[in-house]
This record gives structure tokens, sequence and C-alpha cells, in this order.
């Protein structure tokens, strides 16, 4: 696993070296895949701190390297039009640094919104992270 470093980050600890980010509403643990990091996120990806918890861990994650994510949103129970933008800024910002995001683990609820904003069409999406994995590998 990668420890990841959590200056600055209220409320945060690290836990078996790889970063454990709670702020309320969503928690971010994050661990080294082969050839990428993998984001396992927890609760609700909505407005206010939540996204803004996400975009500054993978902000801080690219500026230490980091170029292909893969998210576990198997703990994601909620998601409102500012996570599926954030997502989508996050994977177009990714994609412009030569990376690529995919995402795994996805519940129901948030599978239906991604399919009803066609965003299901943008996303590599999978069943299992193993999948999700192997197709970093082969990238």
């Amino acid at each position: 696993m990668h420890k990841t470093r959590l200056a600055g980050l209220k409320n945060a600890r690290s836990v078996d070296g790889g970063a454990i980010v709670s702020r309320m509403s969503l928690t971010l643990t994050t661990r080294q895949g082969e050839g990428c990091v993998i984001v396992e996120a927890s609760g609700r990806l909505a407005a206010g701190e939540s996204s803004t918890q996400l975009r500054d861990l993978v902000k801080r994650l690219t500026a230490e390297g980091a170029r292909s994510f893969v998210f576990n949103l198997a703990g994601v129970s909620y998601m409102d039009s500012a996570g599926l933008g954030l997502l989508l800024s996050i994977y177009a910002t990714v994609r412009a640094g030569g990376g690529d995001v995919k995402l795994t683990n996805i519940g129901d609820r948030v599978k239906d919104l991604l399919k009803m904003t066609k965003l299901s069409e943008v996303f590599q999406i999978f069943e299992d992270e193993n999948l999700a994995l192997a197709a970093v590998k082969q990238q």
C-alpha cells in the first residue's frame, strides 16, 4: 500500500499505510494499485465539503505523480449533480494529463444516475475492482 500524506486536512488519519480522510458525510481511503491509485469512497458525494474533499485529494495525488485512478464507489449511498460534475471534472483533468479514470462497484442508485445522464458512456465502469485493475494493466 502507498502511504499518502494528509497534511492540512482536518479529521484525517492514516491507517495501514493508506490514507483515510473522513469528514462527516464522505470517507475516502486510498491505496496503491499496480499503475494506479485506488480511491474507495463511502458516504454521500454531494455539493459542499464532500465534493471539495475529493477534488483536493485527487489534486494532491496528481501533483505527487499519480496519473491513473480507480474509484471504488461501493460505499457511496448518494450522489447529486455536484458529485457527478466533480467526477466528470476529475476525468477530464486526469485524461488531459495522460492518465485514466475507471469506476467500479457502483451501487444501483448511482448507476441509474450515470445511465440517466449518459455519463455511463463516458466512464469505463466495472462490476468489480479486479476487473478495473486488469484494465489499467492493459493500457
